[in-house]
């Protein structure tokens, strides 16, 4: 009771801390350094908001509060906001591809696929290839459902039967590298543009991008992320192999067939086939729209569709028809009631308004942007490409591990984003690019709790002990700083 009463106290102490700056920041402090009255108090909504979601891991209503602060500012009117939250295209895609992905995930095709793919007789006897598959299973299994926890909880069972099966002990390094390695493959979520939690970080970098007249460019976003997190995870077996020495043998005596699979486990029903190809659909759909040339009769076909369109008409098809039983295929009103995590439909719409404030220049713009960049020019002013994405990519991936991933990322898209752009327009880099380097970065997170929200699946396992991550987890973070600054630096200079 006591220590219930003692964390009610702490959570209202940083609450009042959090809303004195969204509300009396901006009435207390005077405008300095350039920056206008409405300037200062966006700046305390920006700061308020992130200290109570990093003291309390609330999500939903600090940022709902902040748009209400940021209407009191004066930056905007009540139903501009509205229009502008619930407006924004990637907002609504959000929504719509959650509730299809949830669909997908409670049929449990994405658990038959697993399986197949571990059933495979070439991988019998070969420890680093069937490592290799397993790790690429769930990375393209995390593609597909855009869910992290999903994967985290779908293969652990597995690693555990496969490791009691080849007599793998509990309490040895290779148990825990299978472990963090499924962790470290489920950054693979993170890797499509048109789905998944980071849309939020994306929406808020388009916003930014388009306030200076540059694209967010979603197949340099596809290919980059997808190669950073794919060598990641090869490198990664790599380590286990020939820098760690780890003895794999015993993954040689792995026999699916000793897992008792049912042909029911291995075979999906027409349910599953028809909610996973709707969902390959609509991925292969927009794949295919990054690629078709500028001006083609079928490019202007799928804008005329556009990224979200296409997401509403899949679920509103599988709502649509029926089973062989009369029933629909799936529920749309309790998926969009159930899958909808509305704090990230939220944190999405705050942090998107609140970079395009802080990102605005020129008669318009309340002097924010050009103060970081002034305060940062002694450092990244003269800094070349590699270097600022290197800051990027340490700073994100070093915070997030010890407070949370997502807010790391807002920060740090909303001062580092603008001077790409500004070194993107010079022809010295690509601020796409560095989307990726900051939103992964913002994602590798597993050394703490509060790192990210499914840490703790990993970290309380018994098997991962704190030596475990304060050694190979911290050199697992370093392994990943290394490749994706040298990936996204190459082809920030590769791609203008």
């Amino acid at each position: 009771m006591t220590e219930t009463k003692s964390n009610n106290a702490t959570y209202y102490v940083w609450t009042v801390i959090g809303l004195c700056f969204m509300f009396l920041f901006g009435k207390i402090v005077p405008p300095f350094a350039g920056i206008t009255a409405v300037g200062v108090s966006i700046i305390g909504i920006f700061i308020g908001v992130l200290v109570i979601i990093l003291a309390t891991n609330e999500t939903f209503w600090p940022c709902v509060m902040g748009l209400f602060a940021i209407v009191m500012s004066g930056y905007t009117t009540a139903s501009a906001i509205l229009g502008t939250w619930f407006g924004n295209v990637t907002i609504q895609q959000i929504i719509w591809v959650m509730a299809l992905t949830g669909a997908v995930t409670e049929s449990g095709a994405v658990d038959v696929l697993a399986r197949k793919m571990l059933s495979m007789k070439s991988l019998q006897g070969h420890p680093i290839k069937f490592i290799t598959t397993l790790f690429i299973t769930v990375l393209i299994g995390a593609a597909l459902v855009s869910s992290p926890t999903t994967m985290l909880l779908l293969f652990y069972p597995i690693i555990d039967g496969i490791c009691e099966m080849c007599g793998i002990e509990k309490d040895s390094d290779l148990k825990r590298e299978l472990l963090l390695g499924v962790f470290i493959a489920a950054m693979g979520a993170y890797v499509l543009p048109f789905k998944g939690i980071h849309l939020s970080s994306i929406a808020i970098i388009k916003g930014i991008m388009e306030k200076v007249g540059l694209p967010f460019i979603d197949w340099v976003y596809l290919v980059v992320a997808t190669l950073v997190v794919l060598v990641f995870v090869i490198l990664y077996i790599v380590f286990m192999r020939f820098v760690w020495k780890t003895d794999l043998s015993p993954l040689k005596n792995f026999d699916v067939a000793k897992m008792n699979f049912t042909k029911e486990q291995l075979t999906m029903n027409g349910r599953q086939k028809t909610l996973l190809g709707f969902m390959i659909f609509g991925i292969v759909f927009l794949i295919i729209s990054i690629a078709l040339p500028a001006g083609s009769p079928v490019l202007k076909f799928y804008n005329q569709i556009g990224s979200t369109w296409i997401w509403i008409v899949l679920f509103t098809i599988l709502c649509l028809i029926r089973t062989k039983d009369g029933k629909p295929y799936i529920n749309g009103v309790k998926l969009l009631q159930s899958r909808t995590m509305w704090g990230i439909v939220a944190t999405a719409g705050c942090f998107t308004i609140l970079g395009n404030a802080i990102a605005s220049t020129g008669e318009q713009g309340l002097g924010i942007c050009a103060a970081i960049q002034g305060a940062l020019s002694p450092i990244l002013g003269n800094a070349s490409w590699f270097i600022m994405v290197f800051l990027c990519v340490a700073a994100s991936c070093i915070f997030t591990n010890f407070t949370n991933g997502m807010p790391i990322s807002f920060t740090i898209n909303a001062v580092c984003i603008p001077l790409a752009c500004t070194m993107q327009q010079n022809g010295q880099g690509n601020a796409t690019v560095l989307a990726v380097a900051t939103i992964l970065s913002a994602m590798c997170a597993f050394l703490t709790p509060g790192a990210i929200a499914y840490a703790p699946l990993f970290l309380n396992r018994e098997e991962i002990t704190k030596k475990f991550v304060w050694t190979k987890g911290v050199v697992t973070n370093i392994l990943y700083i290394v490749i994706a600054t040298v990936i996204c630096g190459i082809f920030g200079v590769i791609i203008k």
